[in-house]
């Protein structure tokens, strides 16, 4: 759908109005019949007649369709005019976007739109000067609008919302008509950089596109009056809303559903899925069999891995990041995913495996730090080894041949669904902190961002982050303590007018380039920040890093979940009690939260026993066994001589590789005391 020549039904006609005749062009948008040079052109990847205000709309879709008539076939508009259409907005704008525009590219002509407030507004060149009355009222979403902008050049400029007079304006000099100038419908004819960019010189100069909308558009040769724009409105005015629905961020069905990792491709919305150049198996969801929370790799948030909580609340632990003079370099700025991808390596009963892999490049698919004599630049692989417990560990390792630049690893970051702001999503004491001894504090964002000097200082060796989000689950990030754990509150980018916190749309789902937009409304999909983790990494060699977190869901306090910090960060120890001689324990492996043992004998040994040497400090929570080599068949679990039943007590599952078959035991259990374990083939 990138040209196409139609007939817009575009028709002139002349109607009687005030007893005077008008000539009218008119855009009924009620069929879209191909035509070989047909007046109209219609570009881009997603456009479609829908039901309308009047008969049949063009739906049009926010980035990259609009329709184009040439100079040649332009209305010619000379004296006094008016414009008047019906429109529906799926979204705001970025900038000034017309509902018709033969204008600014030329210096002349009129221009009738609605702005990034979404306040509508008419412009005329008279003279020398751009005459402009523009309303200060917000256009609703989702909502039938009859726009009319009337010029006259005894009374200037008169602008209608619904047949009312919302503004005027008096204009000095004479109309110039854009003659030889393209008519634009729903794309202006000059670029600009979106409103409310945050950093220029990260952003892209881009057109702006009409997302929703037009109907039965038309051009008077002459003023309308304020009468007859009323009667139009009382007697076209539609009896049914637009078919424009609230866009939800995509999760799949919000149920809970077999524990594992499913490629497929999730749907947002017609217009935006259009764009993609994808087929099946786009995205990957981990689904849960305990609740209805997701975990999700999707190519609207560049494949930033998100837990979506069961009330559909979206929330990541951020990416590498490093910076340059042309803004922010991370995935963020891989709109098209061309360098981000996730696929899965691990699917099974007792746990999920997800590597998410992605270059640092900014808003021009720019590499930073790219090495002189390899040419690679930064890369950064992420591997996520899930858990039916809804706790993943995140195994951060960047690429690179400038380990020792600034680089981000952390940023506590809520995604929101268009219709959502921050406070619908987020407590105003936003944020838990906890260490190992229990101690808590929360931070509020009531008088302002938290903290002192911009770090969370309390309490003191806090490595428990809890976020506050409104639902029942909520999302967790959890550092070793002996990795020297550094909190900070995002303290910049606020506007307390707009919301309590840091809020911007210049991603997800945005298409443009952008380094930074403020979130102006919650018409897009947007997100907000709250804080940034810091600490040591976990192994480092000549041009790699490796850092680890352990992340997920939980129903638990920040204070609450120091058990599970301890059975990570001082996990109790392995020791073998039943068949020593035939199994290796490498101990434990905390960037897949597992006890790492070889069985010798490849499929030849009937059972292992151990004994995990549990305490407070060290307390078992929920452990995994990775058995390499044990080979396939059925296995059974004992715990301290207690037979546990399959699914409610443990999962088992199984991983091929070169060597032979490994398994997988997860087991659902808790204790600060020594227990033992038995693991035997059953058949």
């Amino acid at each position: 759908m990138e040209k196409k020549n139609f007939v817009l039904v575009s028709v002139l006609i002349v109607l009687l109005i005030s007893a005077v005749s008008f000539a009218v062009e008119c855009w009924t948008f009620d069929s879209l019949d191909e035509l070989a040079g047909g007046t109209d052109q219609v570009h881009g990847s997603f456009y479609r007649l829908v039901d309308g205000a009047v008969g049949k709309g063009l739906e049009l879709d926010g980035n990259s369709s609009y329709v184009e008539r040439t100079a040649g076939d332009a209305p010619k508009i000379t004296g006094d005019f008016s414009v008047a259409g019906w429109i529906a907005l799926g979204a705001y704008p970025t900038n000034w976007c017309p509902i018709a525009d033969q204008s600014e590219a030329a210096d002349k002509g009129y221009f009738l739109g609605i702005d990034a407030l979404g306040r509508a507004g008419f412009k005329v060149k008279t003279g020398e000067k751009w005459c402009e009355a523009v309303d200060e009222t917000k256009i609703p979403l989702r909502k039938w609008v009859h726009v009319a902008g009337v010029y006259s050049s005894r009374e200037g400029l008169k602008l209608y919302l619904n047949g009312k007079e919302v503004a005027a304006k008096k204009c000095e000099g004479k109309f110039e008509p854009a003659s030889g100038t393209q008519m634009l419908i729903g794309r202006p004819s000059v670029k600009r950089k979106p409103y409310g960019a945050i950093r220029p010189f990260g952003t892209a100069d881009v057109y702006t596109f009409f997302d929703g909308i037009i109907d039965d558009l038309r051009i008077y040769d002459g003023a309308v009056s304020a009468e007859e724009l009323g009667k139009y409105y009382e007697n076209h005015k539609p009896s049914a809303g637009p078919p424009l629905a609230q866009r939800k961020l995509p999760a799949g069905p919000m149920k809970a559903g077999k524990f594992g990792a499913i490629y497929t491709t999730l749907k947002y919305y017609d217009a935006w899925d259009a764009i993609w150049r994808v087929g099946e198996h786009a995205d990957v969801v981990v689904r849960f069999d305990k609740s209805p929370c997701k975990f999700v790799f999707w190519r609207g948030t560049s494949y930033i891995p998100h837990w979506v909580t069961e009330n559909e609340i979206w929330y990541d632990n951020e990416f590498n990041e490093a910076w340059s003079g042309k803004g922010c370099h991370e995935p963020m700025s891989d709109k098209r995913c061309e360098h981000s991808h996730a696929r899965i390596i691990e699917s099974n009963p007792a746990r999920v495996v997800v590597h998410w892999r992605y270059a640092l490049v900014d808003n021009w698919y720019n590499m930073i730090y790219v090495d002189d004599i390899t040419g690679w630049g930064d890369w950064t692989d992420e591997v996520y080894t899930i858990y039916p417990d809804q706790v993943a560990v995140r195994k951060i390792t960047l690429h690179s041949s400038r380990l020792k630049e600034p680089h981000q690893w952390h940023e506590a970051i809520i995604v929101m669904s268009p219709g959502q702001r921050p406070e619908q999503v987020l407590h105003t004491e936003a944020l838990e902190l906890a260490n190992m001894t229990g101690q808590t504090h929360t931070y509020s964002w009531a008088e302002g961002a938290p903290g002192k000097d911009g770090y969370a200082t309390e309490p003191k060796g806090a490595n428990i982050h809890l976020v506050n989000t409104r639902s029942e689950y909520k999302p967790f990030a959890i550092m070793r303590p002996q990795s020297n754990p550094v909190i900070d509150i995002y303290s910049h980018e606020h506007r307390r007018d707009v919301s309590i916190f840091p809020w911007w749309n210049h991603w997800p789902t945005a298409q443009k380039p952008s380094d930074g937009r403020y979130a102006q409304d919650s018409d897009m999909a947007s997100h907000c920040s709250l804080s940034h983790g810091n600490w040591d990494a976990y192994s480092v060699t000549n041009n790699s890093m490796t850092k680890i977190l352990l992340n997920g869901l939980t129903k638990k306090t920040a204070g609450e979940l120091v058990p599970l910090a301890g059975s990570w960060s001082y996990p109790a120890g392995l020791e073998l009690s039943e068949n020593k001689g035939d199994f290796v324990n490498e101990g434990y492996d905390p960037t897949e939260r597992a006890y790492q043992l070889v069985c010798k004998r490849p499929g030849g040994v009937s059972k292992l026993g151990f004994k995990l040497k549990a305490s407070k400090a060290s307390p078992v929570i929920n452990p995994c066994f990775v058995v390499k080599s044990w080979g396939q068949g059925r296995v059974g679990v004992k715990m301290n001589g207690r037979k546990l039943e399959k699914a409610d007590g443990y999962r088992a599952g199984y991983r091929d590789s070169l060597e032979g078959t490994d398994l997988i035991i997860w087991i659902q259990a808790e204790s600060d005391e020594t227990v033992g374990v038995e693991i035997s083939k059953t058949d």
